[in-house]
């Protein structure tokens, strides 16, 4: 008997919700989604349109919803006879990449609780500001000082640019301070720096970063490598420079 009540009682409650879920869907409708740029920087402002024209039969009220891979993020009021709505995101970050639409109802609902695509989508691409990138040493382990020293930068991770630009920085800095700037080869997806003629003054902590997007020198001191190498050059007369890994 307790089996029995049980699914009917679990029946009933899906039941339930599946007419809720209809009723929503039916309550909502699409509208357009417009946005100036599609690629944006990490930490500025993502600016989007929503617009009812062409759907609203009427002038109405209605609640406009941005979607965010089919799910709602943000709501707001578009009054009777208006048919664009922005939406601001404020300082975006890589949880913010996906795929965005509008929608729009009669009925106010919780964000979350909206679950539809609009007419259109557009996919969103954030640009990380910057990407810590392994650095080793090339060519020979032990340098005198007057020797050249090779340092090759790597990522793993994938290239997202603004514009899908090919110009990309890489960095390679000594005691968190910039030291050069190169090219990052893309196809390679490496960057080369060379010291040449190494003196005392060398010596210290080194490590590299890639800025897809354009350095921004007042956030200098956030930058940070994957790893670092700690380079000790000796003088005339000593036959070693220690080169030591660190995490």
């Amino acid at each position: 008997m307790l089996v029995v009540m049980g699914t009917i009682l679990i029946t009933v409650l899906l039941c339930c919700l599946a007419k809720e879920l209809m009723s929503q869907n039916i309550d909502i409708f699409p509208a357009k989604i417009l946005v100036p740029q599609n690629t944006i920087n990490e930490n500025s402002d993502l600016y989007v349109i929503c617009s009812t024209f062409g759907f609203k039969k009427q002038p109405e009220m209605v609640y406009v919803y941005l979607c965010k891979d089919d799910l709602g993020i943000k709501k707001m009021i578009q009054k009777e006879h208006t048919t664009d709505t922005g939406f601001t995101v404020f300082k975006v970050g890589m949880k913010h990449n996906g795929n965005y639409s509008c929608v729009y109802s009669r009925k106010n609902y919780l964000p979350s609780n909206v679950n539809k695509r609009g007419d259109n989508i557009i996919p969103i691409r954030v640009t990380a500001n910057f990407l810590p990138a392994d650095i080793s040493v090339s060519g020979a382990p032990t340098v005198n000082e007057g020797d050249d020293i090779k340092f090759r930068c790597t990522v793993s991770d994938t290239l997202q640019t603004h514009c899908e630009s090919q110009l990309i920085h890489s960095y390679l800095r000594k005691n968190e301070t910039i030291l050069q700037v190169q090219p990052f080869n893309v196809a390679r997806m490496e960057a080369n720096f060379t010291i040449k003629g190494a003196v005392l003054r060398d010596s210290g902590h080194y490590s590299c970063v890639i800025l897809p997007s354009k350095c921004v020198y007042e956030q200098e001191g956030k930058l940070h490598g994957n790893n670092g190498v700690f380079l000790v050059v000796k003088g005339e007369g000593s036959r070693d420079l220690v080169c030591r890994n660190t995490i």
